[in-house]
């Protein structure tokens, strides 16, 4: 018997969880199956299943009538759904602590209740159908207990004629909030044991097979100033399934190889987690004073990193940097992430010295730092979840440090306004673009100093730049293996031969 769990009080058999017997409680529960319904069979059934088998308290959620929830008010507007909060009336079941029991009052079978609490819900767009808002439900409870924020169960607003999860209110709201509104009372120790609770959360999430998808500052959640939690688990998928075809995401947060080919990694969820520390660290979001848009998708494909307002410990630093690396493959894996960082709670005195040594030469540089202001961020960035489906696949030739070629995403539709657009951002008075374009030049100047202009008396004699009628091209129709498998009509010479036939010629 594990003394830890228990003994039931009601069968006298050892418990499989913390003062919970299986038997008893699926029993109690198989009770009450009549005494509620969702008026969706299928949810029923859900609920039911998960109840029955259920071998601890945070395995289980209920069936919640909206009646027993008030005081519903608006919060916010995600991705793809609305967040609310509201007074739950009777609260989860609780562990009655006096009378060592879950249920059972007199001789009335009932369960013990924690009394009325604060609780979020959240509603579901339209675009999410039913099995999509059943596996979040699935995915968000394997994690309860484990730096993701509890779930309670299911309810639906009569009204809305929409089913709405039931979770646990995180009082701070989400991470960008408390940056927003506390930062200037979170120290670097805080900052760090924020960290440290966001990558062992990203850990049990990997360590389960699955990658998150959508990783950002929104969709963690904080019960205190330092306790937080990974919320959100819509896209939530095994490391197995990817579909390509569908981008979702907030693309400061995104990949490279997410933006360019589509791909979602655990590696990908690690350079999301990057961007995380970024805006913990420095109180400023990546990429907030640019447009999100298709100019940023190539520029963090060819490498492009945000700038970073303020110094940071090197060993904090370092770890974000890694994170940040452009070939997935480089990048620490989750469980790595949080062994570094908790390596710097470390009680030795060489590790602490170093620590403190990097903290105070950081406290010294940012004696005038300024925090990030909301108010400054650019007009058309966005920090919610969205079908990026303004991108298209192409394949373009870029030319990159390792020359690799990238399946960048442009719009099919680029027109000539786009351009002059494009161009004459570069005549901009903004200090970033003009510091940017200038280093450019000037390292363009320093790789042309031995540049030999072009000579016409080089031309070849059989290059033509006269516009002509080119007769001796006809079409042959050739089928082509594209990323987007179209057939193209290719302009070939009737006359083309083999290299071999001219040899035996």
């Amino acid at each position: 018997m594990n003394s830890l769990k228990g003994i039931c009080n009601e069968c006298h058999q050892n418990n499989v969880g913390f003062n919970w017997c299986h038997p008893c409680n699926a029993k109690q529960f198989q009770n009450e199956f009549g005494k509620w319904t969702s008026e969706d069979r299928e949810i029923d059934e859900f609920i039911q299943q998960i109840q029955l088998n259920a071998n601890k308290r945070q395995e289980i959620i209920e069936w919640i009538p909206f009646d027993k929830l008030e005081n519903v008010t608006y919060l916010a507007k995600g991705g793809f759904g609305t967040v609310y909060k509201a007074n739950w009336l009777d609260g989860f079941i609780e562990f009655h602590k006096k009378k060592k029991k879950w249920y059972r009052f007199g001789k009335q079978a009932v369960w013990y209740r924690n009394g009325k609490q604060s609780v979020c819900l959240k509603s579901f767009d339209n675009s999410i159908n039913k099995n999509d808002f059943l596996q979040e439900i699935k995915n968000q409870l394997k994690f309860r207990g484990k730096n993701s924020i509890a779930i309670y169960g299911i309810t639906k607003n009569p009204t809305e004629n929409e089913y709405m999860m039931v979770m646990n209110y995180a009082k701070y709201g989400s991470l960008r909030k408390v940056l927003n509104n506390k930062f200037e009372k979170l120290t670097w120790k805080k900052k760090y044991n924020i960290l440290l609770k966001i990558i062992i959360g990203l850990t049990n999430i990997h360590e389960m097979g699955l990658i998150h998808k959508d990783f950002h500052s929104g969709n963690i959640v904080n019960r205190t100033l330092t306790q937080s939690h990974i919320t959100d688990f819509g896209l939530c998928k095994p490391v197995s399934e990817n579909n390509p075809e569908n981008i979702y995401g907030v693309i400061p947060y995104m990949a490279p190889e997410t933006l360019s080919r589509g791909e979602y990694t655990q590696a990908s969820d690690i350079y999301s987690f990057g961007m995380v520390m970024l805006e913990v660290l420095t109180s400023y979001p990546p990429y907030y004073n640019i447009s999100h848009d298709t100019n940023l998708v190539m520029d963090i494909c060819k490498g492009l990193k945000p700038e970073i307002k303020c110094e940071i410990p090197q060993f904090l630093k370092e770890i974000m940097e890694k994170c940040w690396n452009i070939e997935p493959l480089n990048r620490p894996v989750a469980e790595e992430l949080k062994s570094q960082l908790q390596k710097y709670l470390s009680y030795d005195d060489k590790i602490r010295k170093q620590v403190n040594n990097q903290v105070q030469a950081a406290n010294k540089s940012n004696k005038n730092f300024i925090q990030y202001d909301p108010n400054e961020m650019h007009s058309k960035a966005i920090y919610t979840s969205r079908n990026l489906s303004f991108l298209k696949k192409k394949t373009v030739e870029i030319n990159t440090h390792d020359t690799k070629q990238l399946d960048l995403l442009i719009p099919d539709n680029i027109i000539a306004e786009e351009l002059k657009s494009q161009l004459q951002k570069y005549l901009s008075y903004d200090d970033k673009i003009r510091k940017q374009v200038n280093n450019q030049v000037q390292a363009a100047n320093k790789s042309n100093k031995n540049f030999i202009q072009y000579d016409p008396n080089e031309m070849h004699s059989k290059a033509i730049y006269t516009s002509r009628n080119l007769s001796f091209l006809k079409k042959k129709t050739v089928e082509i293996n594209t990323h987007d498998t179209k057939q193209l009509d290719l302009l070939i010479p009737d006359n083309i031969i083999e290299e071999n036939e001219i040899q035996e010629n």
